[in-house]
């Protein structure tokens, strides 16, 4: 739609009357300002704005009855006003005895042709001032409301890890994948958290349980009401499930408290093995559960300060073996003799932590089979003053003070060598202490391959020439 380049000769013709209606349908209150900007006439027919004008504005300069914050915008409107066009709209808050804050008005200037007075129009904005603020309420109370439900989802996830029952949340799609379960759960099923999230709940449950289980789901949402089933998971423990639903997110979810079918016969047990599980806690050697495929079930404050890790939840799911040094083949060998077989080994390794160090430990492990399969095992860190003097060769500590007298008797060069060798027998014999003569772990202390530590071995004496090197 095409727009006029003049647009004054849409008005021209018109009336002083009809040009007052325009002017007031156009705008909320005119000012009337001389070429000085006092104030020489207001009106607004805007009742809601006309009362709270003050009544004794004429004769006072316009810089005078705003807002400091708004007298250099007066300023410009002042200078900007012209007989060519009307100024750029700009907003100033007018002083208001009945307001605390300043009136919000959006205005414009232009020079009048005919008297040259500066002509001010005004829109009121109180309105939408009202709504911004209203707004900015709002956001605040969202803001608060987001931090209550922050602290309140904070609380009952704490609720959900520390309390006593095994909870899994599973989303009623196909497969009723697994959404979230606690500790206890992660325990009673001898599975990791990570090996779980997003697994059908289905396949912990051999393959004569699916179809009952699954129409006991089926049913329980129709019916909408909590029910219970005796069932049994993979391996054959039995288990007592108790089921109920809920809406998330418009996703319709099962939670699932699981229960051993003989807890009730068990109570008087776990009751008075309290007092050993709070024995072990607090036990001064690390103490760590594992299932057969080594995933940490429980572990104790010592195995925890052991490894440098921030709690039993950071550990709870993870490998044994990712605490374990680079050499890992006596534990392994100790590990594949347990499984399935209740009976205990012990073997020497190191505990790497998150810092990059390790600390030599002592392994004792023994295997259970009732009433579930696991593995205990007991973390003796290995202190080096238990060695102390068990294997200092006397002749090696006469040959070290005897290295002073052969200044200038041999070369330097020579006096090092001999040095060096020194301290290299001194350090193996230190490890093989340490290890109690292990010497894949004497290497893995000494940062050697195994190979290289034979080679020594053979060079110093210290191993029968016809024992091998391992690669």
């Amino acid at each position: 739609m095409p727009i006029s380049p003049q647009p004054h000769k849409l008005y021209q013709n018109l009336s002083s009357d009809e040009l007052s209606h325009l002017v007031q349908a156009a705008a909320d209150i005119s000012f009337v300002l001389d070429d000085s900007g006092s104030i020489q006439d207001i009106y607004s027919h805007k009742q809601s704005l006309a009362k709270h004008i003050p009544n004794n504005l004429i004769g006072k300069k316009w810089l005078e009855v705003v807002e400091p914050d708004s007298r250099k915008k007066v300023q410009y409107l002042l200078d900007d006003a012209n007989k060519e066009s009307i100024s750029k709209f700009r907003q100033i808050n007018l002083s208001c005895d009945e307001k605390a804050t300043g009136l919000p008005i959006m205005c414009a200037s232009i020079k009048a042709l005919s008297n040259q007075k500066i002509i001010v129009i005004g829109r009121d904005l109180a309105e939408i001032a009202q709504l911004q603020q209203d707004l900015v309420v709002a956001q605040k109370k969202i803001s608060q409301n987001y931090l209550q439900i922050n602290q309140l989802e904070e609380r009952f996830r704490s609720i959900f890890e520390m309390g006593t029952q095994s909870i899994i949340i599973l989303q009623a799609d196909d497969g009723y994948p697994i959404v979230e379960m606690n500790s206890n759960a992660m325990k009673q099923l001898l599975v990791a958290k990570n090996n779980c999230i997003g697994r059908s709940f289905l396949s912990l449950l051999p393959a004569e349980e699916l179809s009952k289980v699954t129409s006991f789901f089926q049913g329980m949402l129709e019916i909408g009401e909590s029910r219970d089933l005796d069932t049994s998971f993979v391996g054959g423990k039995k288990i007592q499930i108790s089921a109920s639903s809920f809406t998330n997110s418009g996703k319709t979810h099962l939670l699932l408290n699981l229960k051993p079918l003989d807890l009730i016969q068990a109570t008087p047990l776990l009751e008075s093995d309290s007092l050993t599980v709070k024995a072990i806690e607090n036990n001064a050697y690390g103490f760590v559960v594992c299932n057969p495929e080594g995933l940490i079930l429980k572990a104790n404050k010592a195995f925890i300060k052991l490894s440098n890790t921030k709690g039993e939840q950071e550990l709870i799911g993870s490998s044994i073996q990712n605490y374990l040094g680079s050499e890992t083949a006596d534990f392994n060998r100790m590990m594949q003799y347990l499984n399935g077989k209740a009976s205990a080994q012990s073997c020497v390794a190191s505990i790497s932590n998150n810092v990059g160090g390790f600390k030599l430990v002592d392994i004792s492990a023994v295997s259970v089979s009732h009433p579930r399969a696991c593995v205990g095992m007991i973390f003796r860190q290995i202190d080096s003053r238990e060695n102390k003097g068990k294997r200092i060769d006397k002749k090696l500590v006469r040959s070290s003070e005897e290295l002073s007298m052969l200044v200038g008797k041999v070369p330097l060069k020579d006096i090092l060598t001999e040095t060096t060798d020194l301290i290299e027998q001194l350090c193996i014999k230190a490890a093989l202490d340490l290890s109690n003569d292990n010497r894949v772990s004497a290497s893995e202390i000494l940062g050697l391959s195994r190979q290289s530590l034979y080679n020594k071995l053979r060079k110093y004496g210290l191993v029968d020439s016809d024992i091998k090197a391992v690669d």
